[in-house]
């Protein structure tokens, strides 16, 4: 498995920084997770998740699982500034509410940052962090995946 540093070009230590300053004190990040369509790196695991498996070998075969619907995300991407909102630019991220935890992925032209978060946590404020630490604009369209860019 490649470092973030390999799978994705922003900084993903300050982005991880950021987002942990951003959450309240009964807010956490569980995971922060770099990804493009053909990689992928954890680069933060709290103890509490890790505590979900039985090891490193487990955890990885989970999160493998997850990176294997990468390509949907992207074509999801494609599909809302493509098709369906053609007057939006891009799409910055995707926010998905469970009962449990709060999925955050973000786009950075054909890279992303997946993000999970304790349930209330303030989807926006992780965003606008985000934002704040990365060199580049959050953003992804149908055409930046393409591209590969």
């Amino acid at each position: 498995m490649p470092g973030s540093e390999a799978v994705v070009s922003f900084d993903v230590d300050a982005a991880v920084n950021e987002i942990e300053a951003a959450l309240d004190d009964d807010e956490h990040l569980h995971v922060a997770a770099v990804f493009t369509r053909d990689a992928y790196d954890l680069a933060y695991v709290d103890e509490t998740t890790r505590s979900m498996y039985g090891d490193d070998g487990a955890m990885r075969s989970h999160f493998d699982r997850i990176h294997e619907y990468a390509g949907i995300d992207f074509s999801e991407i494609g599909l809302f500034v493509d098709d369906l909102f053609p007057v939006a630019e891009d799409v910055e991220y995707v926010a998905t509410g469970m009962d449990y935890l709060t999925v955050v992925r973000l786009y950075v032209g054909a890279e992303g940052l997946l993000c999970s978060l304790s349930p209330d946590a303030d989807v926006t404020a992780v965003v606008d962090a985000v934002d704040a630490a990365l060199d580049a604009d959050l953003g992804s369209t149908g055409n930046s995946i393409a591209d590969g860019a």
